[in-house]
């Protein structure tokens, strides 16, 4: 069945036209209204040990390859290199998720938020909204689980 008016080849050609372009408009809509990709991946801030930075960033390299032992391997060289920087940790700990080890990713990941607590992308990081911190509780005054002086 043909949608009312469009029943001549010029009335077809104009209602493919029209439907052409509205799905190009809304095609390019959505394209203007997107944000650039987030990285998923943090480089080396400016004045890190060159050792650390080149391991992290050749670890980038691999990880954006999906070549995930050769990332773990640089990203680990780099935390060598300079144990200090966060971003190798927390780009260590998307790596080993990546190899299904999570447990040792979790630990990255604190680490990393340990190491850059003002770094928004590490905190916001979806992987450590799932991470158990057991130092927590330790640190919040008052804190108590209801299990004080209790053992299991």
């Amino acid at each position: 069945m043909r949608p009312e008016g469009h029943s001549t080849k010029e009335g077809r050609v104009r209602y493919t036209k029209t439907l052409a372009a509205a799905l190009m408009a809304a095609t390019l809509a959505g394209i203007g209204c997107q944000s650039a990709p987030k990285r998923t991946v943090l480089p080396a801030p400016t004045g890190t040990n060159i050792a650390a930075a080149h391991h992290n960033d050749e670890g980038i390299r691999a990880y954006e390859q999906g070549r995930w032992d050769a990332a773990k391997q640089h990203f680990a060289a780099a935390i060598t290199a300079s144990p200090d920087l966060a971003e190798a940790h927390y780009n260590m700990g998307k790596t080993l998720y990546r190899l299904g080890a999570m447990k040792e990713g979790d630990a990255h990941f604190i680490e990393a938020a340990n190491l850059a607590p003002g770094n928004k992308v590490i905190w916001d990081a979806p992987p450590l909204k799932n991470v158990y911190v057991p130092s927590k509780e330790a640190t919040i005054p008052g804190f108590s689980d209801g299990h004080a002086g209790h053992s299991h």
